[in-house]
């Protein structure tokens, strides 16, 4: 297979995003909820700049920059916000689980608000996956889930489907490193005035917090990013998002593995509907599969 070495990098690329509601259980033991999402995006920001050091620089418009930012105050700021206090609510398991219906929230956000124009097949997938959040968020509390946080979790999907469509509208000029560059710059810059929304906040540095914050800086912030960008240079966007469906599926082993977490039959029949809906939606004509621009962008 001449493009294996893509594909294996589509592959750890997702394996390394399904991982990420674990470092964030590990690292939300040592850190607040939003104090972490500053120091991790301050991190990548460093990061990037450096790099863009040793790139040729581009200046946004004025409207891409308009759509930067408004994409990285849904898709970066609120929405870790939202998905760290939610991680410190519920489990690591149901939260991977949840987040493989947000492709199919993107499709039906598009419906409402974008004239997006729909099959049949996504409509069904659409109700499929909205009925296995159901069975994961309101059929009853494990012990280790939590309905508020699960809630949480999937009203992030319609945050994901919003950053989506705002980055739909940048530009081809600028290319994917220098769009996610400002959007990472614009949300670690927003997540400075809400620090003065943490209650509690609060922090204690030891190996497994530093490790797990450096993780889902470097690793699960640039490094997948990178693989993926890397894999869409030979694997179309159609495979590629097909791949995405093994993320909740890693999320969860590496629950079970790490974190120790208790996988019951409501995560199985809740997840395997979810997945149905998210394969059914993706059945659709080559001539209305509209991938938009860096979407890859959720880690």
């Amino acid at each position: 297979m001449t493009d294996l070495k893509y594909h294996l990098a589509l592959i750890a690329a997702v394996c390394i995003w399904g991982s990420s509601y674990i470092a964030s259980k590990i690292a939300l033991a040592a850190f607040s909820p939003l104090l972490l999402c500053l120091i991790r995006f301050v991190l990548s920001s460093l990061c990037m700049f450096l790099i863009r050091l040793k790139r040729k620089r581009y200046i946004p418009s004025r409207n891409d920059l308009k759509y930067m930012t408004l994409s990285a105050a849904s898709g970066i700021a609120v929405y870790y916000a939202l998905e760290n206090i939610a991680v410190n609510m519920t489990s690591a398991s149901d939260a991977s689980l949840i987040s493989a219906v947000y492709p199919v929230i993107t499709i039906l956000i598009g419906i409402l608000f974008f004239h997006l124009r729909t099959n049949r097949n996504e409509v069904l997938g659409i109700l499929l996956g909205v009925f296995g959040v159901i069975l994961l968020t309101v059929t009853g509390n494990d012990g280790t889930g939590s309905v508020p946080g699960n809630a949480m979790i999937a009203f992030n999907g319609c945050l994901w489907a919003c950053y989506n469509y705002m980055t739909q509208r940048i530009s081809d000029e600028p290319d994917d490193f220098t769009v996610t560059y400002y959007q990472t710059l614009i949300g670690t810059v927003l997540f400075i005035p809400a620090l003065a929304f943490e209650r509690n906040m609060h922090w204690s540095l030891s190996p497994g917090s530093i490790a797990a914050v450096l993780y889902l800086s470097l690793v699960c912030s640039l490094a997948a990013l990178f693989l993926y960008n890397y894999g869409l240079r030979k694997v179309s966007a159609a495979r590629a998002a097909s791949l995405m469906n093994l993320m909740p599926v890693a999320g969860v082993v590496l629950s079970v593995l790490v974190l120790h977490e208790t996988v019951t039959v409501k995560h199985l029949i809740g997840g395997a509907v979810i997945i149905a809906g998210v394969l059914l939606s993706a059945r659709r004509p080559e001539s209305t599969d509209r991938h938009p621009k860096n979407e890859s962008v959720r880690s």
